[in-house]
């Protein structure tokens, strides 16, 4: 399913989902601006836009992150315009992995684009001007858009979505979560243009409220991991219990690989 909404003259919000019992799954934000598209939105909505993008001319999509929810969409624009991406993504994009049913339910399948770009430092989208910055942790080169002079940051996953994070993936490096907060609270962010919330408007709050609850969890296990705590004692230990549809997830989702990386990486 899809939704647009007008944000302001410039930007206009694409929100794609799977719809369940009537119910939203999760929203996903693709953002619209003159003839660019931040992130692609999810593979399920791929009829609608498709539809949208015949009557918006598309010349440019630029891919934060190869995640099937953010670039799923792809395909529906990339015929007619030209998708941009770091380099580590290009095989994902043009060759992509066969996803476990409950990821093809959720997001769907994406389908292989034909060619792709590397993101430039710097580009422009009409009147505005992009820097390309690293918002890396979520995903292993993940990309940020930042427009300095309006304070507009399109943060892709770099702030988690819950406040309070538990469930992590293999690729994920939490530790490196937390400096690229830090990093971006340094920035004169006036809205954080996130990839499930939306426009957020109060950024240093929304980002902070992160930082500091995986700090402190971080804190907690560490000291947990020093008494000779494994994995599982401090995953009881912090309380932590996940919900009913981890185990579909194939092992791709895990409050395992929160802790661990908590515990083993670094930033």
């Amino acid at each position: 399913m899809i939704r647009i909404d007008k944000y302001n003259e410039e930007i206009t919000c694409i929100q794609t989902a799977t719809e369940h019992d009537a119910n939203v799954i999760m929203w996903v934000y693709a953002y619209h601006i003159d003839n660019a598209l931040l992130d692609a939105g999810c593979a399920n909505a791929l009829d609608e836009l498709k539809k949208y993008g015949s009557s918006n001319q598309i010349e440019q999509i630029y891919v934060t992150h190869p995640h099937e929810d953010h670039c799923g969409g792809l395909s529906a624009f990339s015929k007619d315009g030209t998708a941009f991406a770091h380099p580590s993504a290009f095989d994902i994009l043009t060759n992509p992995p066969d996803l476990a049913d409950f990821f093809k339910y959720v997001w769907g399948q994406p389908e292989a684009i034909d060619n792709v770009e590397e993101i430039p430092d710097r580009f422009s989208i009409g009147d505005l001007e992009f820097q390309t910055i690293d918002i890396s942790g979520h995903y292993q080169n993940m990309l940020g858009f930042y427009e300095e002079n309006r304070g507009w940051l399109f943060s892709a996953d770099a702030v988690p979505l819950p406040s309070r994070k538990y469930i992590g993936m293999p690729e994920e490096n939490v530790p490196r979560m937390i400096v690229t907060m830090e990093r971006l609270l340094e920035l004169d962010i006036t809205i954080l243009f996130d990839g499930h919330r939306g426009p957020i408007t109060n950024p240093q709050e929304h980002i902070k409220k992160r930082v500091d609850y995986l700090k402190e969890t971080q804190h907690k296990a560490l000291g947990l991991h020093e008494q000779g705590k494994s994995i599982d004692e401090i995953i009881t230990e912090l309380g932590f219990e996940g919900p009913w549809y981890l185990e579909l997830t194939k092992e791709r989702f895990g409050i395992d690989f929160f802790v661990n990386s908590l515990i083993n990486d670094v930033p």
